[in-house]
């Protein structure tokens, strides 16, 4: 007759370790899945129609030069954050970050934004040319509707402390402006 020790294993339970992993083992894996996740999914609400044109025309933030400063998100859109769909209206000034940018370098300045109104402008690196030049983080609950990307220009440096993007200005510098979906998977 066998005797059960107090330590033998159960033979009805599997005595297999498991390993529970967390989905996401670093913060910043989750932070750009999230980038790219988080995203516009329509534009006007659906009136630009189905042709491919219509629809990128539709879904396009409208990001460009705020009206009493900084910059601005132009349209109304519908959009998912964190697997919740909800509105985004357009937001007509979302003011630049204090500091200077310094002369003849690129930096890109990415529009971040939730539901509702409101909206955040973060800049990006200092980079010697626009491929060196890459966005911010996307902050978390949040949405990178475009970026501004600005070059000075002429060796002077650019206050953008005073929250003021004049647009093309051979003085000063350049901006452009370039409308997202999401976080882009790779920078150019």
């Amino acid at each position: 007759m066998a005797y059960k020790k107090f330590d033998d294993a159960n033979l009805n339970v599997a005595q297999s370790p498991r390993k529970v992993y967390d989905a996401v083992v670093h913060e910043s894996v989750r932070r750009a899945l999230q980038g790219i996740t988080n995203r516009v999914l329509d534009g006007n609400f659906g009136t630009a129609g189905t042709t491919a044109a219509g629809r990128a025309s539709a879904m396009a933030s409208g990001c460009g030069t705020g009206e009493t400063g900084g910059v601005c998100i132009g349209a109304a859109l519908a959009v998912l954050i964190n697997g919740r769909a909800g509105t985004r209206s357009s937001a007509g000034s979302i003011w630049l970050p204090a500091g200077t940018q310094a002369a003849d370098t690129f930096v890109k300045y990415g529009i971040f934004g939730g539901f509702g109104s409101s909206g955040t402008c973060l800049a990006g690196n200092e980079g010697a040319s626009a491929t060196a030049a890459y966005l911010p983080d996307c902050p978390d609950g949040l949405i990178c509707f475009g970026y501004m990307q600005y070059a000075t220009t002429n060796g002077q440096a650019w206050n953008r402390g005073a929250n003021v993007c004049s647009g093309s200005s051979a003085s000063a510098g350049t901006a452009s402006f370039v409308d997202l979906v999401h976080m882009p998977l790779f920078e150019t």
